[in-house]
């Protein structure tokens, strides 16, 4: 709407200025917003979870809703550098967009809308794979890949929107980005797009880097929580993590053998047995034999590294693996046992 409204911090990890005494393989912000224009309530959390070294990915959970209700629609907008995108179903079926001219100023009430074109649509509950491809001339190409859980009344869109301004001159760049229109996906949600929010995984790869991720699926939780947002990530080195977010942290969710309560959770499984458990802004993250307990909410970490287990935490809390109980006051990242 270009406003200059102020976002307000909800959590965080690590701390403003924390560089020291840290668990470094998982970063967050949450915040919330109002958008006093059209009276709408929007949160946005974003990560970046490390694999390795030099590997891993980003996580983007959009919520949004009307003040008042009477949603109409929520638009996710997402563009990226390149010249191809290929918008497809996760599984890589066709979607068979159709040309559309729906994203206009009409149908918006955003005059911005109207400087869209080549826009192709579908209505689809399916699962999405995008990927926003860079041409190198060594062969080498760049790209970025999307997955977003899909929902009923979602809408999906390729289009293009004028060249980006801001970027025509990086160096490096094998073709003109003041020439070239931008690379844009939208996603429209029918009513409110809070209990049904935007969840995506972003992971950038090259043909000499290939992405390590072999399958990006979602999950539900066992028992009724309505804004709730569960993500599997399966890497090819087999490494395998589990995000869990919920918009109102007093909620509880259960999945298999899991539960968890807080803003944002990550339970991540090596193949060659080191873990981690990550809870966020939170007060319960329970793992098969593992758990963590806040009385208040607070950020934890724990994990395992060759048979030695880290812990990092903000508040006071209690830990439980196996048959051994530990009390942890607040404390920068050491080693537990």
């Amino acid at each position: 709407m270009k406003g200059n409204h102020v976002f307000r911090l909800n959590s965080r990890y690590p701390a403003a200025g924390e560089k020291e005494g840290i668990y470094e393989g998982i970063l967050y912000s949450d915040v919330c917003f109002r958008e006093l224009e059209s009276r709408a309530d929007q949160t946005r959390l974003n990560s970046i979870i490390t694999t390795w070294a030099t590997t891993g990915y980003y996580v983007d959970i959009f919520r949004s809703r009307k003040e008042l209700g009477r949603d109409k629609m929520h638009d996710y907008f997402y563009h990226n550098l390149g010249q191809q995108m290929e918008v497809t179903a996760i599984d890589g079926s066709s979607l068979e967009l159709q040309p559309t001219e729906e994203l206009t100023f009409a149908g918006a009430h955003l005059y911005a809308y109207s400087y869209i074109f080549d826009q192709k649509s579908t209505e689809t509950d399916k699962d999405i794979k995008a990927t926003y491809t860079i041409g190198m001339p060594d062969g080498n190409d760049t790209c970025m890949n999307m997955w977003m859980k899909g929902e009923k009344e979602r809408k999906i869109f390729s289009a293009l929107s004028p060249m980006c301004e801001g970027l025509h001159r990086t160096p490096g760049m094998p073709y003109s980005i003041k020439e070239q229109p931008t690379l844009t996906f939208v996603a429209r949600q029918q009513g409110e797009a809070w209990t049904r929010p935007f969840i995506a995984v972003f992971e950038p790869a090259a043909k000499e880097e290939p992405s390590h991720i072999e399958k990006v699926s979602f999950f539900e939780s066992e028992t009724e929580v309505e804004d709730f947002a569960g993500i599997r990530v399966k890497g090819k080195n087999g490494r395998e993590d589990l995000i869990f977010s919920l918009g109102n942290v007093s909620g509880q969710v259960y999945y298999q053998d899991m539960k968890f309560s807080g803003t944002y959770g990550v339970v991540g499984k090596e193949s060659h047995g080191d873990s981690v458990l990550f809870l966020g802004n939170g007060t319960l993250l329970k793992a098969g034999e593992i758990t963590i307990r806040s009385a208040d909410p607070g950020t934890v970490t724990l994990n395992q590294v060759e048979g030695q287990w880290y812990v990092s935490a903000s508040s006071d809390c209690g830990i439980s693996i196996g048959n051994k109980k530990y009390q942890v006051a607040a404390t920068p990242l050491r080693l537990l046992y």
